[in-house]
């Protein structure tokens, strides 16, 4: 075997090499003459390039990573440049150019921290002295704590807005590892960023936004506040009904013997008795929704010798009307279906199923009482009312009983 190498072979590392195959040009991208391309591997160090330096295409080859340090520094910094790069100072607005406009928007948005301090205050007054059970209750808490974050927001919005800097900036992508030049102008452009914000011009803004935020953060302490506040104990044991209180209608329409025919119900909220200035006695209906929670009751009229009081109950109806709970002693979903033929009162949710001849006793699903009864009676005028007052057991789920 002869060690000669002729016009027609290649040694290795010889440029000529990189002709052979598509892989052996990857590695060493030749030109048409076979002299290597510049800013090829090959190419790199060489006394024709610099090394390091890529100032051709790479053929073939593998381009360097958005986030190399070594690319040109042009791309790791803010420029103009035709690409959109750089700050573009946009025209002045009225604040820039006049005092009485910046005077202006600094009381604006000190206006807004003012209703974001009056939204939290009025947020914690709700939360703490307001009546829960009343309708006003949840919008109020709503409209303050909307009030307490939104006018907050609205005036650092319109601060942004009317007193920062208007401008457009553009930073494109820079290397993960910024050079103490590029560490002491980011340094250098948060305190003019600082100084541009106005605290230091702006005494008003400056201490209408901490009273805001201080004030604001005080709102982490109510749920915790809220821990403390007394169990509800036996109120849950009582509802609106109290002694003489009328059966009333959705509608308003007070209840007499004889508007329900024999097989026939109504539903019925109290009206309660209320003594007028001149000794007169008004009747005061209750439907509002905190009533129909626990309030709600079912007036069946049942024929005659059907109904079965229990011991100590012969008197708690009137002419076949028997009143009971509506609220279903499971889960306190509506009992309001009734069949005529068998005087079963059945609950739509579970299933529950309750005898009205029997004192409503639950005879099959989920529930495990029977319905409370309501006491009723007839006046002179054949109103029907509340005879001794409130139900004579809890209402709704069973396990109220146990608060």
């Amino acid at each position: 075997m002869s060690d000669k190498t002729g016009p027609g072979t290649a040694g290795p590392g010889d440029p000529a090499e990189s002709a052979g195959s598509v892989f052996a040009r990857s590695k060493h991208p030749v030109d048409t003459a076979g002299r290597p391309v510049k800013g090829s591997n090959v190419s790199a160090g060489g006394p024709d390039v610099p090394a390091g330096t890529h100032d051709g295409p790479e053929a073939l080859g593998t381009p360097p990573h958005q986030t190399d340090s070594s690319r040109d520094p042009e791309t790791t910094v803010m420029r103009p440049g035709a690409h959109g790069g750089g700050v573009t100072p946009r025209p002045p607005r009225a604040e820039d150019v006049d005092h009485r406009a910046e005077r202006r928007a600094e009381r604006l948005i000190a206006f807004w921290f003012m209703i974001s301090v009056v939204g939290t205050v009025g947020f914690v007054i709700t939360n703490f002295v307001g009546d829960k059970h009343k309708q006003y209750y949840t919008p109020c808490l709503g409209s303050a704590l909307g009030m307490a974050v939104g006018g907050l927001g609205i005036g650092l919005i319109l601060w942004a807005k009317r007193l920062m800097p208007h401008e457009h900036a553009v930073q494109e992508r820079h290397a993960f590892t910024s050079p103490k030049e590029e560490i002491a102008v980011t340094e250098a452009e948060i305190t003019s960023g600082f100084a541009d914000t106005g605290l230091a011009r702006h005494p008003l803004l400056r201490r209408t936004l901490l009273g805001a935020g201080t004030v604001l953060g005080g709102l982490v302490v109510v749920p915790l506040l809220n821990l403390t506040n007394s169990k509800p104990g036996k109120k849950l044991d009582h509802t609106s009904w109290v002694k003489g209180a009328r059966l009333v209608t959705e509608d308003g329409r007070y209840v007499k013997l004889g508007d329900v025919s024999i097989g026939g119900i109504e539903t019925v909220f109290p009206a309660i008795p209320v003594t007028a200035a001149d000794g007169s006695v008004i009747y005061k209906p209750k439907t509002d929704l905190h009533t129909k929670a626990d309030s709600t009751t079912i007036l069946i009229r049942l024929p005659p010798g059907v109904d079965q009081p229990r011991k100590g109950r012969e008197n708690w109806s009137v002419d076949g009307h028997v009143a009971y709970s509506k609220i279903c002693t499971h889960a306190g979903c509506p009992v309001s279906l009734y069949e005529q033929q068998t005087h079963h009162l059945l609950c739509p949710c579970h299933q529950s199923v309750f005898d009205v001849r029997d004192g409503c006793r639950a005879i099959f699903g989920p529930a495990s009482r029977s319905l409370p009864q309501l006491a009723i009676a007839a006046d002179a005028d054949g109103f029907l009312h509340a005879r001794d007052g409130d139900y004579d057991e809890p209402v709704g789920a069973a396990f109220w009983e146990r608060s």
